[in-house]
């Protein structure tokens, strides 16, 4: 049985170029395509090294079958009938089935569902408000933050208004409760004309003006008044990949 996260993720590697039933003999090449990532990323997961990419784990869920309770946490088997072949890696058993979109979810983690569009940092885009996957987030932290998990969403940021804070390709949380702007600011989801930005706002008084900026200091900052655009959320927290 492995203690950590990179041990169970470098034998499920090795495991699926050597069992039949997974992809038994799958070059390198193929099998870092297949898993969103390249072939030196993949030797380092080998290796037990490097950062562990979102899409991997989502990769090897949805392609592959496996388990994500085994894969963060040593629970249950790693993929159906993996017991009867490898009993020594299977944990004990966590009462939890977790197939696509989970219909139970785990005692500590809820899923958030990421937008298939993206959101904005430049001129603006079509909201599109179709979900194509879910990540996990520790309940913990949720209630931590005082937000419900039933306003979150992730979007993808797009365009380079917002660097150095957002780089085009982040994925963003957005609280969609928070519709007003806070006295002291924020960075916020924006809809103006059936587009969604994302940019800091920052009220101004007593003008009762809301000023619109673009972290990015080549973006000159605009004002509008409150009724011209409307709130779609704040962002709360951010994730980014080291590999572009």
């Amino acid at each position: 049985m492995f203690a950590s996260l990179s041990e169970r993720i470098a034998w499920t590697i090795e495991t699926i170029k050597e069992d039949k039933d997974l992809d038994k003999g799958i070059t390198d090449i193929d099998l870092a395509k297949k898993l969103g990532t390249n072939k030196d990323t993949l030797a380092a997961y080998r290796q037990r090294k490097g950062l562990l990419k979102g899409e991997v784990i989502e990769n090897l869920v949805h392609r592959y079958g496996f388990n994500p309770m085994w894969l963060f946490r040593g629970q249950g088997e790693p993929f159906p009938g993996a017991c009867d072949k490898y009993p020594d890696i299977c944990g004990p058993a966590s009462g939890i089935a977790v197939v696509g979109e989970p219909d139970i979810q785990p005692d500590e983690f809820v899923f958030i569902k990421h937008m298939r569009g993206k959101i904005s940092a430049g001129t603006g885009l079509d909201p599109d408000n179709i979900s194509d996957y879910h990540c996990a987030f520790r309940k913990d932290w949720l209630r931590k933050k005082g937000v419900s998990p039933d306003n979150l969403s992730l979007i993808k940021v797009q365009g380079d208004s917002m660097e150095p804070t957002l780089l085009s390709g982040d994925l963003v949380l957005v609280d969609h409760s928070r519709t007003v702007v806070a006295p002291q600011g924020g960075i916020y989801a924006i809809a103006t004309d059936h587009e969604i930005m994302i940019k800091r706002i920052q009220v101004l008084f007593p003008q009762n003006k809301l000023k619109i900026i673009s972290d990015n200091p080549r973006y000159e900052p605009i004002e509008a008044d409150p009724g011209q655009i409307r709130i779609n959320g704040r962002a709360i927290w951010y994730g980014r990949e080291i590999e572009r």
